[in-house]
């Protein structure tokens, strides 16, 4: 078997492990603060993501969380976790410490979509490449890169996602809720029914 289809299986089957039952779990953890996010912060909804860049099932959400982000644009402000799964993916920890150096720059989210629009390109190589594409200084960037210094920041979030009973990526947690699954339809209902009960809580 090719490794990339094996490395699709295991994707696969720690997505499925990552399955939540909508239970709602403390913000202590799934937020700290300075994380990566877009949307007003103020927004009534938050959607959480736990990514791991080399992840295919990763890649495929994005364009699912661009599409939910472009239906509630006021509503709802969408928060970055990095979850790397070094066991199946080699190269998931350098790309998490990647967009951290992009962060550095102002460009996180120009990076995360680069990276994951080009998983094959994940090595420092490639990376460094995919930086200079994005107009990003890239001595600064390698110099970042190469000095691992945002590795504990990452190993932070996967421990935090992994208390809060995330196993696989991509996991979603709806305003402290996991939600089992990433398909649209899930966690456009997911939103809705957030939506509606901060709303009757300002009546």
């Amino acid at each position: 078997m090719k490794i990339w289809k094996l490395g699709l299986i295991i994707c696969a089957m720690v997505a499925v492990l990552a399955a939540g039952s909508g239970i709602a779990f403390s913000q202590d953890r799934l937020i700290r603060g300075g994380e990566p996010m877009r949307g007003f912060a103020d927004a009534p909804v938050t959607l959480v993501e736990f990514c791991d860049f080399q992840c295919p099932f990763c890649a495929e959400e994005r364009v699912v969380v661009d599409q939910l982000f472009s239906a509630y644009p006021k509503q709802m402000k969408v928060v970055f976790r990095h979850y790397p799964v070094e066991r199946v993916h080699a190269d998931a920890g350098r790309a998490a410490e990647a967009s951290m150096c992009a962060q550095e720059q102002g460009r996180f989210w120009d990076m995360a979509n680069s990276m994951l629009a080009n998983q094959t390109e994940l090595d420092v190589s490639g990376l460094t490449r995919q930086a200079g594409d994005l107009g990003l200084d890239t001595r600064v960037f390698s110099e970042c890169l190469l000095s691992g210094r945002h590795r504990m920041e990452w190993k932070r979030d996967q421990a935090d996602g992994s208390a809060l009973g995330v196993s696989g990526t991509p996991s979603f947690f709806v305003n402290g809720t996991f939600i089992e699954g990433g398909a649209y339809d899930r966690l456009d209902a997911a939103i809705r029914s957030a939506l509606a009960t901060a709303s009757a809580g300002n009546r």
